[in-house]
């Protein structure tokens, strides 16, 4: 038995418009804005509490301690903030490219984590690696990807193909 969809263009379009509308909340990439400077104001001070913890007039740098390398480590997060900054402002000023540097500032955020990780296991890195997962997670929603996309329609139109 063969089941046929009798809907004409008109009723699928109406059904299409009531699914995306046409105005496009721009909402989540401003809270993803605001959660990106949030992370990289976390990762500037937990690098400044690291790097205070550690008294460095009395470090032998024939044999440091494990707490100063940690700290002299921390540095490897400062590309990832650099590009979570660039992307919160593009973000916050939506422009397309925020996407790919936020994609690209969790995926070096992690990396780093990830090999923190498997040599000194310090304890940051948890809430650091479950941030950016979030992140990443939240980069990837609909509703974010819906206003750097164009419509399928829209580009249409621009190209003179007739609706």
């Amino acid at each position: 038995m063969v089941v046929t969809d009798y809907r004409t263009d008109e009723q699928a379009r109406e059904i299409q418009d009531a699914v995306e509308p046409d105005r496009t909340s721009y909402r989540p990439v401003r809270v993803i804005g605001v959660l990106l400077i949030l992370e990289v104001i976390g990762l500037v001070a937990l690098g400044g509490y690291e790097f205070w913890r550690v008294d460095w007039r009395a470090i032998n740098l024939g044999d440091p301690s494990q707490r100063a390398i940690e700290a002299a480590v921390f540095a490897l997060f400062v590309p990832s903030a650099i590009l979570t900054l660039m992307s919160a402002l593009s973000f916050l000023f939506l422009r397309r490219r925020g996407w790919l540097l936020a994609a690209i500032a969790q995926g070096v955020s992690l990396a780093v984590c990830l090999w923190l990780y498997s040599l000194f296991q310090p304890g940051y890195v948890y809430p650091v690696m479950a941030y950016c997962i979030l992140m990443i997670l939240y980069l990837n929603s609909h509703d974010v990807r819906v206003v750097f996309h164009p419509r399928r329609n829209e580009a249409k139109q621009k190209l003179g193909g007739v609706l």
